[in-house]
Order: structure tokens, then C-alpha cells, then sequence
């Protein structure tokens, strides 16, 4: 009994503190912090710097089409010099390199490029290929030919090729046979 009268007085004496605090009629305000406004200051002023000048890319080579397609219009082909134009490098009759300009998955496709090269004076084939590199499936080599060295090759993409819009690589000409039905890969 005698807990339950101490706890009773203790509250009573919480109780009577709390209100006497309460009804206060002096109130003080909580200190606040004084807050100040952000002054913006501008930001220096810098000189523009001249714009990079944009890097050119060479421009990619376009697919080609079969010889034995081409073959039926040798006056269109033979009629065409690049050495007027100012190249200094023409395609050959015959040789082991080649220029492989595009890789088309229709056989179509490759004989348009075939067909615009032609146009313009190029030799080109179309070399059909199955699962070439991480390809699946048959696709369709365009290739311009033919060149006696690796040279010659790259400088008639130079001069001919890359301001025609094209770009490619040159790749030894028996690889034509690589990936073709019923072709050997170990030539």
C-alpha cells in the first residue's frame, strides 16, 4: 500500500509541475537560427574556345558483284580510266589481292553494290560465303580486284575507293573459297 501512495504522490506532483509550466503566461519564444539569404555570385565569364575541327573518317567501301556478272558489260568497264581522274594506281587483269567492300546477306544486295560499282568504272564480284567469321547463315562478299600487291590495293582504295564512298580492307583472293559451299578452308 504504501508503494501505491508514493507513486500516487509522485504523479500528482508531475501532474501539478507540468501544468504550472503550462499555464505560463510568460512564454519565451524558442531561440530560432537566423537564417541568411544565399548571395548568388556570377560565374566567370569564359572566352569561347574555338570549336575541334571535325576528324574525317574514311568513307566505307560498298559490296561488289560476281565477275562473271560483269563480264557481260567489259566496254562500260574497260571504257572507264582512273588514270584520268588522277588515280595512279587501275586494276589489274589478274592478281592475288582483292578489296572486300561489303558483305551483303542477299544475294541481291550484292549485286547492286556490284552494279553502282560498275557504274563507275570498277570491277567487282560477289564471292557467296557460308558462316564467314561470327556471320551464320550464306552471305555475299563484294570485292574489287584484282592487284598484283598489297600496295597497289590500298592505294587504289585511296584514290578511287574512299572519295566514292567507300571503304574495305584488302584480303588475298583465294580466301574467296573460304566458306564457300563445298569450298576448302586450309587453301
Amino acid at each position: 500500500m504504501k508503494l501505491q501512495s508514493v507513486s500516487l504522490i509522485g504523479a500528482i506532483t508531475l501532474s501539478c509541475a507540468l501544468l504550472s509550466a503550462c499555464g505560463s503566461k510568460e512564454e519565451q519564444p524558442a531561440p530560432q537560427a537566423e537564417v541568411k539569404p544565399a548571395v548568388e555570385t556570377p560565374a566567370p565569364v569564359q572566352e569561347a574556345a574555338p570549336a575541334p575541327e571535325p576528324v574525317q573518317e574514311e568513307p566505307a567501301l560498298v559490296p561488289i558483284q560476281s565477275l562473271s556478272e560483269t563480264e557481260d558489260k567489259p566496254s562500260l568497264i574497260e571504257s572507264r580510266s582512273f588514270a584520268s581522274s588522277g588515280a595512279s594506281v587501275e586494276q589489274e587483269s589478274s592478281g592475288p589481292f582483292v578489296i572486300q567492300v561489303s558483305i551483303q546477306p542477299s544475294r541481291r544486295a550484292a549485286n547492286n553494290v556490284v552494279s553502282k560499282l560498275s557504274d563507275q568504272g570498277i570491277k567487282a564480284y560477289v564471292a557467296e560465303v557460308e558462316n564467314p567469321g561470327e556471320l551464320e547463315g550464306t552471305f555475299y562478299r563484294v570485292r574489287v580486284g584484282y592487284f598484283s600487291s598489297i600496295a597497289n590495293a590500298q592505294q587504289f582504295g585511296k584514290e578511287v575507293l574512299a572519295p566514292q564512298g567507300y571503304a574495305g580492307w584488302v584480303d588475298n583472293r583465294k580466301n574467296d573459297r573460304i566458306g564457300q559451299p563445298g569450298g576448302s578452308e586450309d587453301m
